[in-house]
């Protein structure tokens, strides 16, 4: 019984030491988020939209000095909010 809670004890340990971590930036991550095409965030995308999509721009909804080119796109690109 002891042998077995040790080497439990063990893999549990040894799995928080080896794991690893990078904080979120890792350079080869996705810069995307995409929720199953629901919500589609792509920052620094400065791409065209397409002519169906509903596009509002946020300095048209408040004024701002420094935009950050963040796309978002909601319901598979029916609405798309756009930060440049």
């Amino acid at each position: 019984m002891l042998c077995k809670l040790f080497a439990i004890t063990f893999l549990v340990a040894s799995a928080f030491v080896f794991t690893a971590c990078d904080s979120g930036y890792s350079t080869m991550a996705p810069k995307e988020t995409n929720v199953l095409g629901i919500i589609k965030h792509q920052p620094q995308s400065y791409a065209h939209t397409g002519p169906t999509s509903f596009v509002i721009n946020t300095d048209e909804l408040y004024t701002r000095k420094e935009f950050s080119g963040d796309k978002t796109t909601l319901l598979w690109g029916l609405v798309t909010i756009k930060d440049y």
